[in-house]
């Protein structure tokens, strides 16, 4: 899928219209101009084809050498090659989609030879092989197939029975290789338990059925809603995310949760009571507002409750959207604009996170065009935020409301 001014064309409907305006330009040709015109085209599928081959085989060989890798500090490396093929793929697209697609693979990817890689033990008295089966589950951007370079994930390591004391060293091992290769985050030795969760079924069931305070509400949400399997042992994955998932639907009807939801979703975004677009007033970023912060985590959360509230299974923000249009719990239109700024919010921060800076962005220094279309983007947002307040009210707007409202 592509973006365009606001509007989400199919791969089809790129091609048709590449097609119509050639057909309608050959006609204002002279032969000798057409035949030329065919022939840069030409000329330029065929590059287009050869970097898409190129970048393929690569991503295919970093794959093949992650897998078949066999001592820690192979990872790194491996993983500064990944960067920069996936960075230089960006810069050539700017497809948010494909970047994700690439993150996601590689992530997994690299997670599965890191567990493989603990079980082996990192030293020669550690105890083997885990001695019962396992599962290790994800909420986060990798949860919701969103991966970045930026590491925003929670891990979740868990077993049927009762621990044995083999998993308490088994995840310490898990955790020095996550650090090995910068896979924690910005966090603090008190935190690390957060980062990489592990406990039995009972106690996992005991962790997701806690409401918590409001502070803790969106990423208890995101826990519930974007959790996700990505190795080990099938049963037990399926077990804990069907915990999760009766949790939520006790959630969406309790008072109290939607409180405190109705609360969260109230995140203001960058847009300032009469329009305009709000900037931090001092400190380091003076002029300029936080896209995460203040733009693409607003969306996200909010399309999050939407769907918990529609008991939508967990996936990418678009593919939610897009799930809610067929619902008609938005209207398509209104689809479109939301898909529109999170393209604009997603390109924008990976473009930060390529060039190693962070997610700030300055109004003042871009084109009136460019500022147009993050204002255009930030009241999409909050016209979404105020739908999903409604829902969780009890009192939905129609279809032709949203409608109407965009247009103002």
């Amino acid at each position: 899928m592509a973006v365009f001014a606001g509007k989400t064309f199919s791969d089809t409907e790129l091609l048709n219209g590449a097609r119509k305006v050639l057909l309608e330009r050959s006609r204002l040709l002279a032969p000798d101009a057409t035949l030329s015109a065919l022939q840069d085209l030409k000329l330029w599928v065929g590059e287009e084809l050869s970097f898409e081959e190129n970048a393929s085989a690569a991503f295919g060989r970093a794959l093949s050498e992650l897998w078949h890798s066999e001592y820690l500090d192979q990872l790194p490396p491996l993983m500064n090659r990944f960067e920069r093929l996936a960075s230089a793929y960006f810069v050539r697209r700017g497809s948010v989609t494909a970047f994700h697609g690439f993150c996601n693979a590689w992530r997994e990817g690299l997670l599965r030879r890191i567990l493989l890689f603990a079980e082996e033990g990192l030293e020669l008295n550690d105890p083997g092989y885990p001695p019962v089966p396992y599962a290790l589950l994800v909420a986060g951007s990798l949860g919701r197939r969103e991966q970045t370079l930026e590491e925003a994930n929670r891990y979740f390591l868990i077993w049927a029975e009762k621990d044995v004391g083999y998993f308490e060293n088994f995840a310490y091992r898990i955790i020095a290789i996550l650090e090995q290769c910068s896979l924690l985050g910005k966090i603090g030795p008190n935190t690390i338990g957060k980062v990489l969760w592990r406990g039995s079924l009972e106690e996992w069931a005991r962790l997701v059925g806690v409401r918590g305070a409001a502070e803790d509400l969106s990423a208890h949400v995101e826990l519930l809603s974007d959790l996700r399997h990505v190795y080990g042992d099938e049963a037990i994955a399926r077990e804990a995310t069907g915990i999760s998932r009766s949790h939520l639907e006790r959630f969406r009807g309790d008072e109290h949760f939607t409180a405190l939801a109705g609360r969260h979703i109230a995140t203001p975004v960058a847009l300032g009571m009469l329009g305009g677009i709000r900037v931090e007033k001092k400190g380091e970023h003076v002029g300029s507002f936080n896209l995460a912060q203040s733009g693409l985590d607003p969306l996200i959360n909010a399309v999050r409750l939407l769907a918990m509230q529609h008991d939508l299974e967990p996936g990418p923000t678009l593919d939610r959207l897009k799930a809610l249009s067929t619902l008609g719990v938005l209207a398509e239109q209104f689809v479109e604009r939301i898909e529109a700024a999170y393209h604009l919010f997603a390109g924008l921060k990976i473009g930060k996170e390529i060039v190693l800076e962070r997610p700030y962005i300055s109004p003042a220094g871009l084109p009136a065009v460019e500022r147009k279309k993050l204002k255009n983007a930030l009241e999409a947002i909050r016209q979404l935020q105020r739908v999903v307040r409604r829902t969780l009210s009890g009192k939905p707007r129609s279809m032709a409301g949203q409608l109407l409202s965009m247009t103002r």
